[in-house]
């Protein structure tokens, strides 16, 4: 049996330090299990499935970072 160890720690240092990268990386993996187990049911898994979901992953993640960099930036022009 496949015995996969998973560090507690690693992965609350890595989200305390980059919570936008984890949480979009989880969510694309998420995305890609989800497209894999409903291509092997229905049986018209297509390549360009993969791509289209970790193209709108990527897209994702940029907004969020140009969001909190906007919004960083508005806090501090608000406070000045």
């Amino acid at each position: 049996m496949l015995s996969l160890h998973f560090n507690k720690e690693i992965f609350i240092n890595a989200l305390k330090a980059n919570k936008n990268m984890v949480t979009y990386m989880s969510t694309t993996v998420a995305l890609l299990v989800t497209l894999i187990i409903h291509g092997l049911i229905q049986g018209n898994l297509k390549p360009e499935y993969f791509l289209y979901a970790f193209i709108v992953s990527i897209a994702f993640y940029i907004w969020a970072v140009v969001d909190q960099k906007y919004r960083q930036q508005k806090q501090i022009n608000s406070t000045e």
